[in-house]
């Protein structure tokens, strides 16, 4: 869509960078924004499938900015799920991750998809 990219950037959005330079640059950003106690949403799934009733595969390497800054870290999950009169609604699970290492994080984002995956499970 054109016209995305700008709107996302003005709104906050900071890419993932595709090189070295990049990626500096990108960390450079990070710390700004931390350092200005900024909000910084980072989407881990990388992918956009409207309408999935699964938790989206994802990477825990997203959760390495707050072990490395220590700042807090939430993990934000959207599911489908059937609404009344056979529409779907999207409900939002907002949760916590406090981790002081990859090990806790990892397991912090296990018991998260069962947690999610059971609650879903219940009101299908």
């Amino acid at each position: 869509m054109k016209g995305l990219k700008t709107l996302s950037q003005m709104l906050g959005a900071i890419p993932i960078p595709c090189d070295k330079k990049g990626m500096e640059h990108f960390l450079e950003t990070i710390e700004n924004n931390i350092d200005k106690e900024h909000s910084i949403t980072i989407y881990p799934e990388a992918h956009i499938w409207p309408y999935y009733t699964k938790i989206r595969p994802f990477k825990d390497v997203s959760f390495k900015y707050p072990i490395k800054y220590n700042v807090p870290a939430f993990c934000i999950t959207n599911t489908y799920q059937k609404g009344k009169k056979d529409k779907i609604k999207i409900v939002t699970y907002i949760d916590e991750v406090k981790a002081k290492n990859k090990e806790e994080v990892e397991k912090k984002i296990a018991d998260l998809k069962v947690k999610i995956t059971d609650e879903k499970t219940k009101s299908d």
